[in-house]
């Protein structure tokens, strides 16, 4: 059987046609390549001014931070006259210290906000007027505001800044939401002069009171005072006679140049310059011969302010036995008598 042959339509002359294929392929790319062309500007715009921004907001954190000691500072190099300074009690006074006292209002940051007008730089404002500093020196077109708050160990200064975001008319609904802007950042307040002053302080004050007192020490400064009167110390010679007289009045053993051949041992000069001196088991035919005359002398030469004689018992006696000629043998010449039984 046979069939006929099939025949097939013929293709309409615009699909057959090459002439002008260059100028509709480009007819309907280019509107294609300026459309994301258009898209990527915008895109780069808006990331553009979100990065300007942050980088803002960090900008003014950090220098804010870093003039934050002197408030006679550059705000853009940091320099300085040696002379200018906030005054010697600033970190007490007007450093938000006080804020730690404030027990009926919640600890919170000093702020200010966006825009700021004024570049001031009064230090008497505290906080409060270098925050308005740092703000002053920010655009008129960021909205926000600057905080500090004082933790004690440490200090921080946050930047928190908006701005409207500019865009193509056509790109605005792609970006619903997003046509305002937020940065935040934050720096720590450093203080290298204050932490090498606080740094030497401790160092040297900790070097100064080391070995200054002892475990054992301490131990016997906190125990209770005996109350009552004090035992008598037990004197069984001279030298613990005279330890006991330097004590006593808080003297110390000094020898005295009478004269170019004679030369006296005092055994307790006071402060006051009154030499003391102890007796026991003495002979007073022999004091009043060699002693006496020495004392006399450095009486009238005032190489002294006073004599005081000592006269301590031996264990043989029950009390220090003077002749009535000898008491006024010595006290004819000035020379005080104390007797220690």
């Amino acid at each position: 059987m046979l069939t006929k042959p099939h025949l097939s339509k013929p293709r309409p002359r615009f699909w057959r046609e090459r002439s002008g294929q260059i100028t509709l392929e480009a007819a309907m790319t280019l509107p294609v390549i300026l459309l994301a062309t258009f898209v990527l500007l915008a895109v780069a715009v808006y990331y553009y001014q979100q990065s300007s921004l942050y980088y803002n907001a960090g900008r003014s954190a950090e220098r804010t931070a870093y003039i934050w000691d002197n408030s006679s500072k550059n705000y853009v190099t940091g320099a300085v006259h040696p002379t200018a300074s906030d005054g010697l009690y600033w970190r007490i006074a007007s450093d938000g210290v006080s804020q730690w006292f404030n027990v009926l209002h919640p600890f919170e940051p000093i702020r200010v906000q966006l825009p700021q007008a004024g570049k001031g730089t009064n230090a008497a404002n505290g906080a409060v007027g270098k925050l308005e500093r740092a703000s002053g020196e920010l655009g008129s077109e960021l909205q926000g505001g600057l905080s500090y708050q004082h933790y004690g160990l440490f200090r921080v200064v946050r930047s928190s800044l908006e701005r409207t975001v500019r865009l193509p008319d056509f790109a605005h609904d792609w970006f619903k939401g997003s046509s305002q802007l937020h940065a935040g950042t934050s720096s720590h307040v450093i203080d290298p002069v204050e932490t090498i002053r606080l740094t030497d302080l401790t160092r040297t004050f900790i070097s100064e009171i080391q070995g200054r007192i002892k475990p054992k020490a301490a131990l016997e400064l906190m125990i209770e005072p005996v109350t009552g009167p004090a035992k008598k110390p037990v004197i069984t010679n001279h030298n613990q006679a005279a330890d006991y007289l330097r004590k006593l009045v808080n003297g110390k053993e000094k020898p005295i140049k009478v004269s170019s051949e004679r030369t006296r041992l005092v055994d307790a000069l006071d402060a006051s310059g009154v030499a003391h001196q102890a007796y026991f088991n003495f002979k007073e035919k022999q004091v009043l011969e060699e002693q006496l005359p020495k004392d006399i002398e450095l009486l009238k030469s005032g190489k002294v302010k006073g004599v005081v004689w000592h006269f301590f018992k031996t264990n043989k006696q029950d009390k220090v036995k003077l002749s009535a000629s000898f008491r006024r043998e010595i006290e004819r010449n000035g020379i005080i008598i104390v007797i220690h039984e």
